[in-house]
């Protein structure tokens, strides 16, 4: 069984905004709302569960009223509270996809291909990484570049530990290198729009 586990418990600080990051209006729609659609349309996701916190009162009431489970996180950060959250015996021996709140590009196709890569795979987690060429291309700010790769908060992990052997995956998509952290990265994403168009 394949578990999606939408981490949206952050502080989003970086925004400068008064509205919670995942609350966000991008495209017609707020953040999490793309996530969501693009977890709902894949076809090896089983079940989604959304990750909240003390920081996120608006998203967990609005990811209520849309009818999906939530679990509530000490909102102390995004290892912190996986940690937390796998701690939980729902988790024992099932396939966590993690994703974050602010990928507002992902598709059904993205977390399909990732997780069918998952299955060919032998280590129990997996890693997926965007090359930093990808956000010097588009003039994006990488939060963390490991050897030329940047994490792309997608990401696979089986059972209980977040500590377990992985496989690094690199996708060459701007879909997972666009997290919205800052009001300049929704400029980024309206000229790819704007581009698009074209």
């Amino acid at each position: 069984m394949v578990i999606a586990l939408l981490m949206a418990g952050g502080k989003g600080t970086r925004m400068n905004s008064t509205l919670e990051k995942p609350m966000t209006m991008v495209n017609g729609k707020t953040l999490i709302g793309h996530v969501l659609s693009a977890l709902q349309g894949s076809s090896l996701v089983d079940e989604i569960i959304v990750a909240t916190s003390h920081h996120s009162p608006e998203t967990t009431l609005h990811i209520k009223n849309l009818g999906f489970r939530i679990l509530e996180t000490p909102g102390k950060g995004y290892v912190e509270d996986l940690s937390f959250i796998l701690s939980h015996d729902d988790f024992q021996d099932e396939i966590i996809l993690t994703i974050t709140a602010d990928l507002p590009l992902i598709t059904c196709e993205i977390i399909d291909l990732v997780l069918e890569e998952y299955q060919k795979s032998s280590p129990p987690a997996m890693s997926v990484m965007v090359p930093v060429e990808i956000f010097r291309e588009h003039d994006l700010q990488a939060s963390l570049v490991l050897e030329n790769l940047v994490p792309s908060g997608l990401n696979i992990l089986r059972g209980k530990d977040t500590e377990q052997d992985e496989e690094v995956l690199v996708l060459d998509k701007i879909e997972l290198a666009l997290n919205i952290n800052s009001p300049e990265d929704i400029i980024c994403l309206e000229k790819l729009r704007g581009n698009s168009r074209r």
